[in-house]
């Protein structure tokens, strides 16, 4: 029998402010069927709750972490960063995620600030940077719901001006619970599977794998990991990204035989997407950023919203953007209202193949090509994007406000 989305929303406030979005997005995530728990985290500068709040809230503990399908993470932002006390409850799970206990979860943030760019949108981001860790699904607010464009289109989560008094003006508290709600349809998906099972589905899920040609480290963690997808029985389309202007009959990349360009058809048609590039400067390769540009019409007419990606980087050197570019790959997914599925910590096969929690990287210094720890890594980072794939397509997330097709339906092709 299926049971009911387990979803615990933690927060950390010192005036009331995130406790009022606290408080909303608990009402969202229980609208939408989910058991809830609200939980404080304890600050160690403060012994009593602020005044505003109007009842005890039990603390926040490592059980509630464990009961959760979803959470949501609020906090104050202090210095464009998350709050010491969420920070030392983060770090108080440590043997939780040496056991491999906090993986699956999927998880979205909300803060507040004074100012409107004193930090919003970079503490949400850090935020994200240990849940990465804890390799967790991190879940992007819809950028197509009205709620949530009028409370600023954070494409990170919900942010909301400080309130000394805790009194919040009701577009973010509606946008909170927004948020919630969409939280608690990602983790009911979550709540009817458990890791070793997928649900019935009508068709396999669909992968598409989508790389930049130019760097044969990159195509050959492409093709490892479209077949770790397809042996989670996904159906993978493995693309390569053609430059601007590009001309089939004269690439400046030439295609693997048998190997198509890839096009927003392919994006629109993939309930998942990877994509792979070398890094450059910080960043991924000027032509994934290109590619990513034309989907833009799909991400406006809310297409995009609720598909599971994730990305993989080779560099020249251990530390000239494997760990950054894939952050700022990140970034732009975010805008698409995207959930990111980072490979964490979840197999030992990831340690070995260098540790990165964001993504399977490579690195060319002193070895071109990928050795096979590296390929078993990638191989397992495109099961795993399969399998959680297949598990959140229980049913495929829609805007509850606008009456456009489901974002995983099939495309054209």
């Amino acid at each position: 029998m299926q049971r009911a989305p387990h979803v615990a929303v933690i927060y950390h406030s010192r005036n009331g402010t995130l406790h009022a979005l606290a408080q909303a997005a608990a009402n969202g995530a229980a609208a939408g069927g989910a058991t809830v728990r609200l939980r404080r985290i304890h600050d160690p500068a403060r012994h009593e709750e602020p005044p505003t709040t109007p009842h005890k809230t039990p603390p926040a503990t490592h059980d509630d972490v464990l009961w959760a399908d979803g959470i949501v993470l609020g906090t104050p932002t202090y210095f464009g960063n998350i709050s010491c006390a969420l920070k030392q409850f983060i770090e108080s799970t440590s043997d939780l995620w040496r056991n491999g206990a906090l993986a699956d979860r999927v998880v979205t943030g909300m803060t507040s600030s004074n100012s409107p760019h004193g930090g919003r949108e970079t503490t949400l981001l850090a935020l994200y940077h240990s849940m990465y860790h804890w390799g967790a699904l991190i879940m992007s607010p819809d950028p197509t719901d009205p709620s949530l464009t009028a409370a600023g289109s954070n494409p990170y989560g919900v942010s909301a001006p400080a309130a000394t008094d805790g009194s919040l003006h009701h577009t973010y508290l509606q946008a909170a619970q927004t948020l919630g709600l969409q939280l608690s349809h990602y983790a009911g998906h979550l709540a009817t599977t458990t890791q070793g099972d997928t649900p019935p589905t009508p068709r396999p899920s669909r992968i598409a794998v989508l790389y930049h040609p130019s760097c044969h480290s990159t195509r050959t963690l492409a093709h490892a990991l479209a077949h770790g997808a397809r042996s989670h029985h996904a159906e993978v389309r493995l693309r390569t990204i053609a430059p601007p202007g590009h001309d089939p009959a004269a690439p400046t990349h030439p295609a693997p035989p048998g190997i198509a360009t890839a096009t927003p058809a392919d994006v629109a048609w993939a309930d998942a997407i990877a994509f792979g590039a070398p890094a450059r400067t910080g960043t991924v390769a000027p032509l994934l950023l290109h590619f990513l540009e034309t989907c833009e019409p799909l991400r406006t007419a809310g297409k995009l919203t609720g598909k599971t990606v994730t990305g993989f980087v080779t560099t020249p050197h251990p530390h000239s953007g494997s760990e950054t570019a894939l952050l700022a790959l990140y970034n732009v997914l975010h805008h698409w209202g995207a959930v990111i599925v980072p490979p964490g910590y979840t197999a030992p096969t990831l340690t070995t193949a260098g540790g990165n929690p964001y993504g399977i990287s490579h690195t060319t210094e002193h070895q071109p090509h990928p050795q096979d720890h590296t390929l078993k890594a990638a191989a397992y980072q495109g099961k795993r994007l399969a399998h959680l794939t297949t598990r959140l397509r229980g049913r495929c997330p829609t805007n509850p406000h606008t009456p456009h097709e489901p974002s995983c339906s099939p495309a054209p092709t």
